[in-house]
């Protein structure tokens, strides 16, 4: 059924009373995410604050290079990313990349004596101990793995889409326990029309159709994609709706109907969600911008917002946030 204003005011009362608004300038958790120049930064997500370029960093310590594909696990401890240094097996080929959040150490990931080539972003979890990221060689197109730290090593992949009957699977978001993870599933890459958002356990196990665009709210068209999910502090699932524009969306616990999110914005895409609760992601339309893909931080209900980085171009292939 449609969800009616009523129950719009009492979810937004629910998530109002779960994350109280952090104090004003308060700092509180870190964006990762890919300039326009090709490198990657880390935000602490404050207004004001400055990237930190990450890549520079990196080539300080251990010689140019080439990254993308930055994420953060949702304690701030540890990055993944796809990278062409670290190894001469990732020269020619980028290979996946585990550093600490301090920079002090970094790895690159292998499993059965062998590298690991993403096709895309991967995500990890707190502790630094739980990798997935997508990639061929399963039954599909695309397919999500999962490596788990075993001792000093990395374990055997784990298929986490082997049920699935979609063809290709991307975008993974880990939740904050580790348990379970969230991604884009489609018949067609890079959030075509159709894409849907799919679940896994983090052990392979349970896989789900969470949300299909036929779960429309509002009487809108069944139509556009559905991407770029997140896992909230809550248990929810904060998502890019692309029903009739871009904005973003969150599915409760339970339910099979989302409601908006700071409906007032549109063109606004690839959420994650900040250990307050507060959404980040990339707002095409703000006054006076010159159409570059800025940050935005807005309140878990939508009430609020504070622009993280403008006049700087993001690119629109994944952000990540973390603590």
């Amino acid at each position: 059924p449609p969800t009616t204003p009523s129950t719009l005011a009492t979810v937004t009362q629910a998530i109002t009373a779960s994350f109280p608004s952090p104090a004003a300038g308060a700092a509180s958790g870190r964006v990762v995410f890919r300039g326009s120049d090709g490198h990657v930064y880390r935000l602490v997500a404050r207004e004001g604050a400055r990237p930190e370029d990450i890549s520079q960093a990196l080539n300080t310590s251990s010689g140019a290079g080439e990254d993308q594909w930055l994420n953060i696990s949702s304690d701030g401890q540890w990055l993944i990313l796809d990278t062409n240094r670290f190894d001469p097996e990732c020269a020619g080929w980028p290979c996946l990349a585990v550093v600490k959040g301090d920079l002090s150490a970094r790895e690159v990931v292998r499993t059965q004596g062998q590298v690991v080539h993403p096709d895309g972003f991967g995500a990890i979890a707190s502790g630094g101990n739980l990798i997935v990221y997508p990639a061929q060689g399963g039954p599909h197109a695309i397919d999500l793995w999962a490596i788990a730290r075993s001792g000093a090593a990395w374990a055997v992949p784990v298929l986490l889409t082997g049920s699935s009957s979609f063809a290709y699977h991307a975008q993974p978001a880990i939740a904050g326990d580790g348990s379970r993870v969230v991604f884009d599933c489609a018949n067609q890459p890079y959030g075509a029309e159709g894409t849907a958002i799919c679940e896994a356990g983090a052990d392979g196990k349970s896989f789900r159709v969470v949300l299909t665009t036929a779960n429309r709210p509002l009487a809108l068209p069944e139509r556009g994609a559905l991407h770029h999910p997140a896992i909230a502090p809550d248990g929810s699932i904060i998502f890019e709706g692309d029903w009739d524009s871009e904005r973003i969306w969150r599915l409760l616990r339970g339910a099979n109907v989302p409601v908006p999110v700071g409906s007032r914005f549109s063109n606004d895409n690839s959420p994650c969600v900040l250990p307050d609760g507060r959404i980040v992601s990339l707002w095409l339309e703000r006054s006076g911008s010159s159409g570059s893909h800025e940050l935005k931080a807005m309140t878990p209900d939508g009430s609020g917002f504070t622009m993280l980085l403008t006049n700087m171009d993001v690119q629109d292939i994944g952000i990540g946030c973390g603590g």
